[in-house]
C-alpha cells in the first residue's frame, strides 16, 4: 500500500546529481527496508527494481534510470504523487534545469515598509527560533545519555568495547593468522583487501567502533595512510564480495553487525554486514590457512573461518 508522509526525504533542494542521489539514500534509509526488502515490495506494486541494481545505483554520484527512481520510491512506501516529484526533479536535474536555492523572506505584512524595523512580534519570533532549536538539542542529549545508559546496563546487550583488536580468523589453529591488509591474490588488482597476515607486527591497526547495540564500524588505523573503514566492495549484495578499506561514510556496507557465533563456542564471533545480511568469511573455506588468503562475504554456514576470536590490545605505542 502506497502513502503520503511529508516526513519522507524530498528531492527539491537536489542541485547536483550528486545531491539527488544523496537524497534518495536518504529516502531508502527512512524507509528502514533493507535491498532485499525493497526488491520485494517493488515487484509487489509492479515494478522491477533488483537488490543489486538500486545498492549500485545509490553508490555513484550519476542520475539513476526514471524507472529506477520510480520503483525505489513505491517500495519506500509513497504513492504516485511522490514518485511523479522526485522524476521531475530528475528530469530537471537531466536536462540542466538546476532551480536556484531560495532563502524564506518574511512575509511583506510583517517586514514592514521599506525603511521601517519589523514590528516587535516579528523579532521576537526569529528570537525564539535559537532558543527552540537549544532546547531540542539539550533533549536530544538527555536522551542519547539515557540510551546509552540502557543499553550500558541491559544484560541481555553484548556489545565489546570499542578498542583497537586483533581479528583472528577461527580455522587458524595456534591462533598466528588475523585480518590485516594484503594484495589480491590472483594479481587482478593491486588495491589493498583484508587478508589473513601473520599477527606479529600487524599493519594496519584494527579498531572497533561500536554504532549501535551489537553493530560496529571496523577502522583500520593506518600509519602512513590514516583512518580508513572496512567496507564489502560496492556494497554487492552476492556471495564472494571482498572486503577493503575506504574512507569512513557511514554507509550500510562499512557496518558489521558482530554477534557471538555459537552459545557453545564462548569468545569467538561472527561479522555479517548489515547491507547484505551474510557472514564474512575466508574465501577457500575452513581449509584455507595460508597467509593472504581473502576475507569475503558469503552465506552464513557456522564454518570455522566465518567465526572470529576478537582479542583486545592496548593501542600501539607511537614511536
Amino acid at each position: 500500500m502506497t502513502r503520503r508522509d511529508d516526513s519522507a526525504p524530498q528531492p527539491d533542494n537536489a542541485t547536483t546529481a550528486a545531491e539527488y542521489v544523496a537524497a534518495l539514500r536518504a529516502l531508502r534509509e527512512w524507509s528502514a527496508l533493507t535491498y532485499r526488502q525493497l526488491a520485494a515490495k517493488a515487484e509487489a506494486s509492479g515494478h522491477v527494481l533488483p537488490a543489486s541494481t538500486v545498492a549500485a545505483a545509490l553508490g555513484r554520484s550519476t542520475l539513476p534510470r526514471a524507472d529506477l527512481v520510480e520503483a525505489l520510491v513505491f517500495a519506500c512506501g509513497l504513492d504516485a504523487d511522490a514518485a511523479a516529484r522526485w522524476i521531475t526533479v530528475r528530469e530537471n536535474l537531466a536536462a540542466g534545469r538546476v532551480p536556484e536555492r531560495r532563502v524564506a523572506e518574511p512575509p511583506e505584512s510583517a517586514a514592514g515598509s521599506a525603511g521601517e524595523p519589523p514590528p516587535a512580534s516579528w523579532w521576537r519570533r526569529r528570537a525564539a527560533v535559537p532558543i527552540l532549536i537549544g532546547v531540542i538539542l539539550v533533549l536530544i542529549a538527555i536522551g542519547t545519555v539515557l540510551t546509552i545508559r540502557h543499553y550500558s546496563d541491559d544484560k541481555d546487550v553484548s556489545r565489546l568495547a570499542d578498542g583497537h583488536y586483533l581479528v583472528k580468523p577461527g580455522q587458524i589453529a595456534d591462533e598466528s593468522l588475523c585480518l590485516g591488509e594484503g594484495p589480491e591474490r590472483n594479481g587482478r588488482t593491486d588495491r589493498p583487501l583484508a587478508v589473513q597476515r601473520p599477527c606479529a607486527g600487524l599493519v594496519p591497526d584494527t579498531y572497533l567502533k561500536a554504532l549501535a547495540p551489537d553493530v560496529y564500524q571496523i577502522e583500520w588505523h593506518h600509519p602512513v595512510e590514516g583512518i580508513g573503514c572496512l567496507r564489502v566492495d560496492e556494497a554487492l549484495l552476492t556471495p564472494g564480495a571482498l572486503l577493503s578499506p575506504g574512507n569512513c561514510t557511514g554507509a550500510a556496507n562499512e557496518r558489521f553487525l558482530i554477534e557471538p557465533a555459537d552459545p557453545l563456542l564462548p569468545g569467538l564471533f561472527r561479522l555479517r554486514p548489515v547491507h547484505s545480511g551474510l557472514c564474512v568469511g575466508i574465501l577457500g573455506g575452513p581449509a584455507e590457512i595460508s597467509p593472504g588468503a581473502e576475507a569475503a562475504q558469503a552465506g552464513c554456514a557456522g564454518t570455522a573461518d566465518q567465526r572470529f576470536r576478537l582479542e583486545l590490545v592496548p593501542e600501539r605505542k607511537k614511536p
